[in-house]
């Protein structure tokens, strides 16, 4: 059965919180989404001592028939990045529980690291076999990353083989 499914995750947000606010209390309603509401989302509270440095947004929601096909984890990862796009962000991590596939995707913000920073995790992802693809805006994986560092160590390859079963290897990024 593929009914039974669950998304969460976190988005680690840096300098632009009230902007960064207002986009998922407003901006997702009017954007209609089919994966995200604004009730879904946690946007925490720039107040000490309830964060430090930056604020973490978190979300989660359960699913019938979520992603069961390559078209659409396709959109929902358009429709999350959409979400990023309009939003200060550093890291972000979606964790995805389904019946048929259990595995965590993340996303770099390019924008916000130095070339040398860029070098390091490009690094630290190969030495470790991240599985990780790149667009114009992100370093987009398949995998856990620390939402601070953005490092990442080698990821379940039981995990990797669900994604791949249910997927197909030839999953390509960007679309």
């Amino acid at each position: 059965m593929i009914e039974w499914n669950n998304f969460y995750g976190a988005i680690l947000i840096d300098r632009e919180y009230e902007k960064s606010k207002d986009f998922i209390v407003n901006g997702i309603l009017e954007k209609k989404y089919n994966y995200f509401h604004p009730a879904i989302f946690s946007t925490g509270i720039k107040e000490y001592p309830y964060y430090y440095d930056d604020i973490l947004f978190s979300f989660g929601r359960t699913a019938k028939n979520f992603v069961c096909n390559l078209r659409e984890l396709h959109n929902f990862i358009t429709e999350f990045e959409d979400i990023l796009d309009n939003l200060d962000f550093n890291n972000a991590q979606v964790r995805i529980d389904t019946d048929y596939a259990n595995y965590d995707l993340f996303w770099r913000n390019k924008s916000k690291l130095s070339e040398q920073k860029q070098l390091e995790n490009i690094r630290q992802y190969n030495e470790y076999g991240v599985r990780y693809f790149e667009s114009e805006k992100f370093y987009f994986g398949i995998g856990e990353i620390d939402l601070y560092t953005g490092w990442s160590e080698s990821y379940s390859n039981e995990k990797l083989s669900e994604f791949d079963r249910w997927y197909g290897e030839g999953f390509n990024y960007p679309f």
